[in-house]
């Protein structure tokens, strides 16, 4: 079981953790269990703990402590065991130092932390990454999973990634939407151009071959894949533009 902490109301995530009664506020028709309550025996996820409202977090560190919780509107208490994760993109450390968190809550949460680095200090797994999401973009829409082409995956691995994940999967939707084949191009990728140009950054480990095939790559992908053009932004003559594309094995363009 799970719930997005993000953005919800005191009231509305008061009662979507704990349930309620009928009859404890206008419109509460009937009873309802709580993710807390359902979740008994086994696991609960909470995303974006961090923006957690104040007032609640109490009451979730009483059921991790007690193991018990009342719903909004009863007056006898319910007996939970479940196994709490949580997740968050906050420092929940730095959070609770500024009073912006319980530190009594952060204390019993981070009993096993673990940090997962964001896509940019891990270029390697990006590939195998979206070789997943295009996977399950692919069945979504019906369609046939496109392939990755080399010159595609060192684009992917040399973006930032501002966004993470999902700046990722967004990228790769747009590009199985616009594009019908049975690969994905460096020209197929649509990139936050403000982030595009920290990318050199991320590929200290980079060859200067391989700086030199994405930075052409890019400038294909922002010219649609026009030689003539991206050869004047290049600074270079076409006939040079179209001598390093066939060296370098980029993808064919226009």
């Amino acid at each position: 079981m799970n719930l997005n902490c993000a953005g919800l109301s005191r009231e509305f995530l008061d009662t979507e953790l704990f349930g309620h009664e009928k009859g404890a506020f206008t419109g509460a028709t009937a009873a309802k269990p709580g993710l807390l309550e359902v979740a008994h025996r086994g696991s609960a996820f909470l995303d974006e703990i961090g923006d957690m409202d104040l007032a609640v977090q109490p009451k979730v560190l009483k059921v991790l402590e007690e193991k018990r919780f009342r719903r909004l509107g009863e007056v006898r208490d319910r007996h939970v065991d479940i196994r709490l994760i949580a997740a968050t993109h906050r420092d929940l450390s730095a959070l609770a130092r500024e009073g912006l968190f319980r530190s009594d809550l952060y204390y019993r949460i981070s009993t096993v932390p673990l940090t997962i680095p964001p896509l940019r200090e891990r270029a390697g797994d990006v590939p195998l990454i979206a070789r997943s999401l295009l996977a399950s973009l692919a069945h979504e829409m019906g369609r046939a999973v496109p392939a990755l082409a080399p010159e595609t995956e060192r684009a992917l691995a040399a973006y930032p990634w501002p966004g993470n994940v999902r700046e990722l999967r967004n990228v790769l939707e747009r590009a199985l939407i616009l594009r019908d084949g049975a690969s994905l191009s460096p020209q197929d990728l649509r990139f936050d151009a403000a982030a595009r140009s920290a990318a050199p950054a991320c590929g200290a480990d980079l060859t200067l071959r391989d700086l030199e095939r994405l930075h052409i790559e890019r400038v294909l992908a922002d010219e649609n894949g026009h030689v003539e053009r991206a050869a004047v932004r290049l600074g270079i003559p076409r006939s040079t533009l179209y001598q390093k594309i066939k060296q370098l094995r980029l993808a064919q363009t226009p």
